[in-house]
């Protein structure tokens, strides 16, 4: 691992040895008592960090077959997508790709998703689902949801909520159930601080009920057949079991730090990044209000050279981001979410001024 450059890109993020350590006792077969009580502990601790009471399900792909998981289980009418960045886009894209009607509420990269915007599209009536990414991991833009909720609660209650909270889950707090979202998804190769490969969800009551009702979802995906076997504390099918154990050692870890500790820990290193990079001339990407607490992105006002700079840091040991897509070069992002803590951050920001200053 020590040949490999320290990450500070959002995904996959850091981690450290003794987190890999824990992807690592013998295997157990995935039908077998100890296997249940394995899926129980982790359901149960993902439960208390997302504040639900809602079936969480642990799925051994990318976090991209959990947008179509919501989608094929739910849609009947139509589908609303906020798209305020490139994967809020693609998420867009996989519901046309799926034949559902999609309309899409766009937004300039680096803005937020605003409650007023979606009542305007919802109250058209063709749309039964609202989906949209919560921290935008493109941009750093982070939505607030509760605004969201409450006017939807209000004026739309019978509109199913799909929230992509990738980049978000284990970093920011989110009161599931308070909040009244029907499918939040996310990866663990970010907040969660594991390798990638793995996901989870967390699926409402009503979500559930409402699948029985919609045909042709195939098998895979099919929440139906996830229930079955829920029921069971297993999955549909050979589960990444080392993700699991990796998942119950981190939910020992946050059990130790605190929800609040670590929500209020991801809060202080973003304002530590933000500040560190206005106190440099640089401004931030996301308008001000929507910036998130798990990536800084830092609009490249100096036009420092991202490259020049990637290259000297690699060397020391570290591997920056370069801004993603359209932003490449014009802006870039410091990740601060999962297992890295303030000394952490702290080494990179002051390599990164060793390098600008070389």
């Amino acid at each position: 691992m020590d040949s490999y450059p320290k990450l500070f890109i959002p995904g996959p993020t850091y981690v450290p040895e003794h987190v890999m350590q824990s992807l690592t006792p013998p295997q157990i077969g995935h039908r077998t008592p100890e296997f249940s009580e394995l899926m129980s502990t982790v359901v149960q601790g993902i439960q208390k960090v997302l504040y639900t009471k809602n079936h969480v399900y642990l799925v051994s792909h990318a976090a991209t077959g959990l947008w179509e998981m919501g989608i094929q289980n739910s849609v009947k009418k139509g589908a609303l997508h906020a798209v305020n960045g490139s994967f809020s886009s693609k998420w867009a894209s996989v519901s046309k790709e799926c034949g559902h009607e999609t309309g899409v509420l766009e937004y300039d990269w680096g803005k937020g998703v605003k409650a007023e915007d979606v009542d305007e599209k919802l109250s058209s009536g063709r749309y039964d689902i609202f989906a949209m990414v919560h921290n935008e991991t493109s941009t750093g833009v982070c939505s607030p949801l509760e605004p969201i909720s409450e006017m939807m609660r209000e004026k739309y209650p019978q509109v199913i909520w799909l929230v992509d909270a990738v980049s978000s889950m284990a970093g920011v707090k989110i009161e599931t159930d308070k909040l009244g979202i029907d499918f939040l998804l996310s990866s663990t190769q970010k907040a969660w601080g594991l390798p990638a490969g793995f996901s989870v969800c967390a699926v409402s009551d009503r979500l559930i009920e409402l699948s029985k009702s919609i045909p042709n979802k195939g098998y895979f995906l099919d929440i139906n057949v996830y229930e079955k076997y829920y029921e069971k504390m297993q999955t549909p099918s050979t589960p990444s079991i080392p993700h699991l154990f990796g998942l119950k050692f981190v939910l020992e870890q946050i059990e130790k730090e605190g929800l609040e500790n670590r929500w209020s820990r991801h809060i202080e290193n973003a304002e530590y990044t933000r500040n560190w990079a206005n106190e440099r001339g640089q401004s931030l990407f996301p308008e001000t209000g929507f910036e998130s607490p798990t990536i800084t992105c830092i609009q490249n006002d100096k036009e420092w050279d991202i490259n020049e700079i990637n290259e000297k840091l690699l060397e020391r040991g570290f591997r920056m981001d370069r801004g993603y897509g359209k932003l490449r070069g014009k802006a870039f992002r410091v990740a601060h979410m999962g297992n890295v803590m303030r000394e952490d951050l702290t080494d990179y920001l002051n390599n990164f001024d060793e390098v600008i200053n070389g």
